[in-house]
């Protein structure tokens, strides 16, 4: 195999992307490196990070460039990394961690991250990334706590991360003005408190604004049984001790007669089995968070509790 075959192979693997070290060991020269870029077969990047001409640029593309800019045992990490893993939108900016002590000024994020361990690492589409809970831990550095709750969720939803591997994490990091931490462990206290799993972003917003106002956690997805004992409905959240249930509405709800038609006899039933149910669309929790919080905590109190439940 020649060595433009031995580059063609890895960069195959690297989104198109070889570095000049890499293209040495495939067998070129440092000046066969330079006919190359004076030739177009290569397109420089970053200082030593080329592209292969032809090959089009992608997010991938660009997030590997920066990872092997950034030298050897750099990862994707924080914004880059929770949008490589899919629980946060691409951001702008790229984000590279590395423990090396001194880089030279890059048009990207470096962060230094002296604790960064192999077991908190991953490789994700060939691209060495943070992984899902170190991810969630460094993102209270970068963003905001509702977007840190956003991300946490997706994760936890996707089944990319544990409540107990996030607590490890923490525990592994966790020191005096260690920044994002704080954070994920805020975080991870009010969710360990939660009770089952949602299945949608309307859900995980709702759910943080009871938190935030501190009120009980409801069930999740709690299944209502007619006096038969057969599930009539599935609610989005239910206190079942109050006979309190709650339904989101997404904007694709009554999308069409049929599930308009459906709702109402599903909600018949509920009502039927003795349950108070409160409807929110996703722009109630948007426009009117407190006033969502204060008709969820004015009912709680109102109903009395109910010693069947179900």
């Amino acid at each position: 195999m020649t060595p433009d075959q031995k580059i063609a192979t890895l960069a195959r693997s690297q989104h198109g992307v070889v570095t000049r070290p890499q293209a040495r060991d495939a067998g070129l020269s440092s000046s066969g490196v330079d006919r190359r870029l004076r030739s177009g077969y290569f397109r420089s990047v970053y200082p030593g990070v080329f592209t292969l001409g032809g090959v089009p640029s992608s997010h991938l593309q660009g997030l590997m460039a920066a990872v092997l800019s950034a030298g050897v045992g750099a990862v994707a990490s924080h914004r880059s990394a929770a949008g490589l893993l899919g629980i946060l939108p691409w951001p702008r900016q790229m984000h590279v961690a590395t423990r090396r002590r001194r880089w030279s000024p890059k048009p990207f994020v470096v962060h230094r991250s002296t604790d960064l361990v192999p077991d908190q690492t991953m490789v994700l589409r060939c691209v060495p990334t943070t992984g899902p809970a170190r991810t969630i831990v460094d993102l209270g550095a970068a963003v905001g706590r509702r977007t840190v709750a956003l991300a946490f969720d997706k994760a936890l939803r996707d089944r990319l991360v544990t409540l107990e591997r996030v607590a490890e994490v923490i525990d592994d990091v966790a020191r005096q003005g260690r920044t994002g931490v704080g954070t994920a462990r805020a975080l991870l206290e009010i969710r360990l408190e939660w009770r089952g799993d949602t299945e949608s972003p309307l859900e995980d917003l709702f759910r943080q604004l009871l938190a935030d106002a501190g009120l009980p956690m409801p069930m999740a997805q709690h299944p209502v049984r007619d006096r038969l004992g057969v599930v009539v409905a599935r609610l989005d959240f239910a206190y079942p001790e109050r006979r309190l249930g709650i339904e989101l509405d997404g904007f694709r709800f009554h999308s069409d007669p049929k599930t308009f038609a459906d709702d109402r006899v599903r909600q018949n039933a509920v009502l039927s089995s003795g349950y108070r149910l409160l409807r929110y669309t996703a722009r109630d929790l948007r426009d009117t968070p407190q006033r969502v919080v204060a008709e969820v905590a004015r009912s709680l109190t109102e109903l009395p509790v109910n010693g069947s439940v179900g």
